[in-house]
């Protein structure tokens, strides 16, 4: 007989912190290409890969690679690089090139934890990102979306802090196809009865990496740290800056930053509120859209909204009051001691 998953315990007194994530989403979805930036005499080649909206974990590996290929192919191999930002990326990015034997120096404000990459839990899944047009762009994405799956299974899990948890999503939780067209998660199966929730009403459920983030990036960063490779701080005030650096290549991971440095508009905010609980070992998550249930190893994470242009990172406290009672209504709960509420 199957065990019974746990009921969390969403009480007040659980509650830790409410917080705001900013996003860096990107219309047109992410840029991993290219550049050759120019003022005056100064040229630099300038590596983009940003854009990751909702998804950075899920993809950081895999572009990672595929940035570390693009400066191989400019500047060959060993030639010295500076990444530009040390969110999960920037962080990624780095610790790729440092294996490949470039000398690698991070430029940031700020790194992991303290990044916004560091605020949530990372479900597998591709989500607050623009997907291409059918066509050579989507497969390259979906090749993308594989590659970082594979990355993340090769990875030792209790060090990196990742493991397969099962998803169970509500009937009624909106489904977009695209999201698991690449492969790498099986398409949700739908249920007669949830296992979770106070109606065990019908739903649907599927399999998919989650990475404890504060974990994932602490972990990059030793590797760099342990290669020898600086993090930086510094925040760019302007283009002549990054062009004045001594590497010959910059790898641009700032997401936000790079619509006031390199002149993106294409990019902008999305905020995400989140209330962190304390820790319950759970062992599954429930997703409904931008409503979900996140079990990191240090806080149980409810999200959530998606609020694009917002770049507030206060959160409401209304906002904060609903994601509490969404989250309670779903498990029977009330506020005073996460207790199940009686029968109507």
């Amino acid at each position: 007989m199957s065990q019974v998953p746990p009921v969390p315990d969403l009480s007040d007194a659980a509650v830790v912190r409410a917080i705001a994530g900013i996003r860096p989403c990107r219309h047109g979805g992410l840029r991993l290409e290219t550049e050759r930036v120019s003022r005056g005499a100064r040229t630099k080649t300038v590596i983009h890969n940003y854009g990751h909206g909702g998804c950075g974990v899920t993809l950081a590996l895999g572009c990672a690679q595929a940035a570390a290929d693009l400066v191989v192919r400019e500047v060959g191999a060993g030639a010295p690089v500076a990444v530009l930002g040390a969110g999960v990326v920037g962080l990624s990015t780095a610790v790729e090139l440092s294996a490949r034997g470039h000398g690698v120096t991070v430029y940031a404000s700020e790194a992991g934890p303290a990044t916004t990459s560091g605020i949530a839990g990372a479900i597998w899944l591709p989500t607050g990102l623009d997907f291409p047009e059918p066509g050579p762009e989507r497969d390259r994405l979906n090749a993308l979306l594989r590659r970082s799956d594979e990355l993340l299974r090769a990875c030792d899990g209790e060090r990196w802090g990742i493991e397969t948890l099962p998803v169970y999503e509500p009937a009624g939780a909106p489904f977009e196809s695209h999201l698991f067209e690449s492969g790498a998660v099986e398409l949700p199966t739908e249920i007669a009865e949830l296992p979770v929730g106070a109606s065990r009403g019908p739903g649907k459920t599927y399999e998919s990496l989650f990475m404890h983030t504060p974990r994932f990036l602490r972990t990059l960063d030793d590797l760099l740290r342990s290669q020898g490779d600086p993090i930086v701080e510094r925040r760019f005030a302007g283009l002549d800056e990054v062009l004045a650096l001594e590497e010959p290549v910059a790898v641009n991971c700032l997401a936000l930053g790079s619509r006031e440095l390199f002149g993106d508009d294409a990019m902008y905010p999305a905020r995400g509120v989140l209330v962190h609980l304390r820790p319950q070992p759970l062992g599954y998550v429930v997703h409904d859209g931008y409503r979900y249930m996140f079990p990191r190893n240090d806080a149980l994470v409810l999200g959530g909204t998606f609020e694009p242009g917002v770049d507030n990172p206060t959160p409401p406290d209304e906002t904060v009051r609903e994601i509490l009672a969404h989250h309670r209504r779903f498990f029977g709960l009330t506020a005073d001691a996460g207790s199940p509420q009686p029968a109507r």
